[in-house]
């Protein structure tokens, strides 16, 4: 499973720095507000294989139990206070948006790294 994880966040993340590189904007088409089916479905698809991890591992995976609550407090906040969510996210891709979508394709890229090797650490 961790592995399944892992290699979920770097195709997640390479498609990201894809979409950056060929300026397609996967980023801008996910948070979009008519999207946020979307969002919220792929954001569940972490958290379930995330929790699957989390709670049949011993010792717990404290590093995917983190990766995890981000994503449950991301979820949350776009659930609970949309505005708030899409406000920031206008505001940061209104100073550059590049940026923003190639640091979220590395982000990614990284929790995917840090799960693959989170194995070893914990």
């Amino acid at each position: 499973m961790l592995i399944l994880l892992s290699s979920l966040y770097m195709i997640y993340g390479f498609l990201f720095l894809y979409s950056y590189v060929k300026d397609i904007g996967l980023l801008r088409y996910l948070y979009a507000k008519k999207n946020i089916n979307t969002l919220l479905t792929i954001e569940l698809i972490f958290i379930i294989v995330a929790s699957f991890i989390v709670f049949t591992s011993q010792p717990m995976n404290w590093m995917v139990g983190l990766i995890m609550i981000f994503h449950i407090f991301g979820v949350v906040w776009i659930v609970a206070f949309p505005e708030s969510f899409y406000s920031m996210y206008e505001e940061s891709m209104s100073i550059d948006p590049g940026s923003v979508e190639s640091m979220s394709g590395w982000i990614l890229i990284g929790f995917g790294i840090f799960v693959y090797l989170s194995r070893i650490i914990t």
